[in-house]
């Protein structure tokens, strides 16, 4: 199953007898190979991937000042792909595409270490509101959870306040806002005294919602370019549903709209958008996944085949950016600060590598040391993340939490 799921291509049940013929001198006929892929082998593969969640090894990604105020900080989105029709009776599609089976994804990784929170595979049709609502309890004191509008819901919101814990999201449109006044906010009015009076930034006390949850509001103008291009994009949506955009709607494309309940202290507006930029790398990964690993490309089988070489991707997944974040925060330690590894050349050569990631699970320890600094090697040499001008760094986004300081 590992050895199949590290391929780039699918394979076929003739390929894999022959490879466990020829590899180990194994002989099987591929329709016993193919009844080893029961329930039992499902249950299996999905208590390894329990325990490897569990019992995960890196421990710091970058260093120990990044985001020293929280817990954890809990960045988590989903990605969803079609599969097979056959398994339309437990993976329901979403409905686009004329898609009858689907399968989501929600991934949820802490920032400061890159550890997993949460991995877990459930049909398309629920969707990333429902996700939020019946994981909230996982969210513990002093975290922050850190999502996009999909999962916004001002009772999750309430009860990440509850556990005396913390958040940060963009302001969904359809939500009011209210003043310390309890008199609702007038965005086209705000849009106007802050171009008159060439105010860029600001940030307010404010309450959102019918239960008038306090939050901070942090305010930003976007450049008139911005915002042309977001109500053209939001006008193409729109004409698809039907409807029109409201005048509301127009005015609020102005600007960028983040509310947290963090405390200035801990978290100074200016550090806000940098911040919530992190929560890109999920997309970024899902993009990799799916490059590196086609977790979205299996090929039609029966459903416990699927499900087990879909967990069985995953599971070497994990493994994979555990040895790139465990490799990473070595080189952080040794005062390496300035170059962060890429996932996507990392990924590409730790599938490549296979074999010596079996092997150093499986020799003697003097060799698997052997094969471990090799590993190490190849990867702190030419694995580094491209800096690229007029894009974002992620290396200078870190460094805006961290005090690089000797003091």
């Amino acid at each position: 199953m590992f050895y199949a799921s590290s391929l780039s291509q699918n394979s076929s049940l003739e390929y894999l007898v022959s490879y466990l013929q020829s590899r180990y001198g194994i002989a099987m006929c591929k329709q016993s190979l193919d009844e080893r892929f029961s329930e039992k082998a499902v249950y299996f593969v999905k208590s390894v991937f329990s325990q490897l969640i569990v019992e995960q090894f890196s421990r710091v990604l970058y260093c120990e000042e990044f985001l020293s105020e929280f817990n954890h900080v809990r960045i988590k989105d989903s990605t969803k792909f079609n599969v097979p029709s056959n398994l339309a009776a437990h993976y329901r599609g979403c409905g686009g595409s004329g898609s009858v089976a689907g399968i989501s994804i929600q991934y949820e990784f802490d920032l400061k270490t890159g550890q997993f929170l949460d991995l877990t595979i459930t049909e398309a049709v629920r969707n990333d509101q429902q996700d939020a609502k019946e994981t909230a309890e996982k969210v513990g004191k002093d975290d922050l959870v850190i999502r996009d509008l999909g999962y916004f819901s001002i009772t999750v919101l309430q009860q990440i306040r509850k556990q005396k814990a913390f958040f940060l999201s963009k302001l969904l449109a359809a939500v009011s806002v209210y003043d310390e006044n309890n008199v609702e906010m007038d965005f086209k009015k705000l849009h106007a005294f802050m171009t008159k009076n060439g105010i860029e930034n600001c940030e307010k006390s404010v309450f959102i919602g019918k239960d008038r949850v306090p939050v901070r509001l942090v305010i930003g103008l976007v450049p008139s370019e911005v915002y042309q291009e977001r109500v053209r994009r939001k006008e193409k949506e729109d004409r698809k549903k039907g409807r029109q955009m409201t005048d509301k709607t127009r005015f609020l494309l102005h600007f960028n709209l983040f509310i947290t309940n963090v405390e200035t202290s801990k978290l100074p507006s200016e550090k806000i958008m940098p911040l919530y930029r992190f929560r890109w790398q999920v997309e970024l990964m899902f993009k990799n996944w799916k490059s590196v690993f086609s977790i979205h490309a299996l090929q039609k089988m029966k459903e416990h085949r699927y499900i087990t070489m879909l967990y069985t991707r995953l599971i070497l997944i994990i493994v994979n950016l555990q040895i790139i974040h465990q490799v990473q925060s070595t080189l952080s330690k040794q005062g390496i600060r300035d170059e962060i590894l890429s996932y996507k050349k990392t990924l590409q050569t730790l599938k490549n590598s296979f074999s010596d990631i079996l092997n150093i699970l499986r020799c003697e320890q003097d060799k698997a040391i052997q094969l471990s600094e090799d590993i190490y090697r190849i990867l702190s040499k030419n694995h580094w993340r491209e800096r690229r001008k007029k894009r974002e760094n992620y290396v200078e986004n870190i460094c805006l939490f961290i005090c690089l300081s000797d003091k």
